[in-house]
C-alpha cells in the first residue's frame, strides 16, 4: 500500500510499484511506461503530497532504493531518494557548509530539487551544481545549474517539463564544524517547537500569495480554521496551514482543506491555492473542488489589521 511509503500516511494500491536501484533502471521503467501509454506518478518522500486512498489504475515509481550519498572534496553527489537530513549530516561530517538548513527538513533530495525548497536562510538552487534526470520518454539527461533551472521558490523547470530527478551534485564550501552543527541544531529545535512532527502532515497545504500581504497560515488562524478540527484530522495548533493526519483517510483530509479554503474566502475574500500536491485518482466531484478558482475580493477592513500585525512581527 502506498500509505506505507507516503509521509502523510495515506494512499491505496496501484497496478505496479516500481523501485529502481539506479538511473539506468529508472530510464528503462519510464521508457516502458511511455511506450505502453501507462499512466503513472512519482512519489519521493511524499512530504508535500496527499496520496489518495482509492486504487490508482496505473503505476507508481518510488525511490526507496536510490539513497546513495557520496562526498568528493567539496562536492556531494546525492541520489533522489536520499533523505534531506542524511544529506545535511553527510556534509557536516565532511566539514562542508551550505546545507545545514536541510537538517530535519522532511523529504528527499529529488523533491527538494524539483521544488527548489528553501528554509532557514538556505535554498537548494544556491548549492546545486548539476542535476541528472530521466525525461518523460525515458532519456537520461544532465542539466548544469546555469541560472535557468530554478525560477523561484517551488518554481522550477522540472515542475513543468515532466523530468524525473534521479540525482544531484551539490557544491559546498569548507566551514567551521561547530557553526554548522549549531545551525543544524537550531533548525531542529525550531521545527520541534512548532510541533511539526507530532503527527504526519504534508507541510503547508496552501501557498502564500504575496499580493495579499498576509501568510496563508495567519489567514487561516484568524478565520478560526481550528474550529474545523475533528478527532482524526486537525490543524497544527501552532501553524494553521499544517493539517495533521491523526488517523484520517485521504477523503477526509481533502474535505478539510476544501472547508479551510472556503472559510478564508468568506472571511477575508482571499482564495487560497494549493501548495500540497494531490497524487492519484480524484472522483469527479473532488476534481471540480480541487480545480475550483475564485477571484480575490479582499475584505480590506478585515485584512488591514492582519497586515499591520504581520509587518510589525517581521520587523521585530
Amino acid at each position: 500500500m502506498l500509505k506505507d511509503i507516503a509521509y502523510y500516511k495515506t494512499g491505496g494500491s496501484c497496478e505496479t510499484l516500481h523501485l529502481p536501484e539506479s538511473i539506468e533502471q529508472l530510464s528503462e521503467i519510464v521508457k516502458n511506461l511511455h511506450e505502453n501509454s501507462t499512466p503513472y506518478f512519482v512519489i519521493g518522500g511524499g512530504t508535500n503530497s496527499l496520496v489518495l486512498d482509492e486504487h490508482y489504475p496505473g503505476d507508481v515509481i518510488a525511490f526507496i532504493k536510490m539513497k546513495t550519498i557520496k562526498v568528493d572534496g567539496s562536492q556531494v553527489f546525492v541520489e533522489a531518494g536520499a533523505e534531506n537530513t542524511a544529506t545535511s549530516l553527510a556534509a557536516y561530517e565532511a566539514g562542508l557548509e551550505g546545507i545545514s538548513w536541510m537538517n530535519r527538513l522532511p523529504g528527499q533530495i529529488g523533491g527538494t530539487v524539483r521544488m527548489n525548497a528553501k528554509c532557514y536562510g538556505g535554498e537548494i538552487s544556491q548549492v546545486v551544481d548539476e542535476v541528472q534526470v530521466v525525461t518523460k520518454t525515458g532519456e537520461i539527461k544532465t542539466y548544469q545549474n546555469d541560472g535557468s533551472l530554478f525560477t523561484g521558490y517551488k518554481d522550477t523547470v522540472f515542475m513543468n517539463n515532466g523530468d524525473i530527478i534521479a540525482s544531484a551534485t551539490i557544491q559546498l564550501e569548507a566551514g567551521d564544524s561547530a557553526s554548522i552543527k549549531e545551525h543544524m541544531d537550531h533548525c531542529e529545535r525550531d521545527r520541534n517547537s512548532k510541533g511539526q512532527f507530532i503527527y504526519p502532515s504534508c507541510g503547508c497545504v496552501f501557498k502564500n500569495d504575496y499580493s495579499v500581504g498576509v501568510p496563508s497560515g495567519m489567514l487561516l488562524d484568524a478565520a478560526g480554521a481550528h474550529s474545523l478540527n475533528k478527532n482524526s484530522v486537525a490543524l497544527n495548533p501552532k501553524h494553521a496551514n499544517f493539517v495533521f493526519n491523526k488517523g484520517a483517510g485521504s477523503d477526509e483530509i481533502l474535505e478539510m482543506t476544501f472547508n479551510m479554503r472556503e472559510l478564508v474566502f468568506r472571511t477575508f475574500g482571499v482564495w487560497l491555492n494549493y501548495e500540497m500536491e494531490i497524487l492519484g485518482k480524484l472522483t469527479p466531484p473532488q476534481m471540480v473542488k480541487v480545480n475550483e478558482f475564485k477571484k480575490h475580493r479582499f475584505n480590506e477592513k478585515m485584512l488591514a489589521p492582519l497586515r499591520k500585525a504581520f509587518q510589525e512581527n517581521a520587523r521585530s
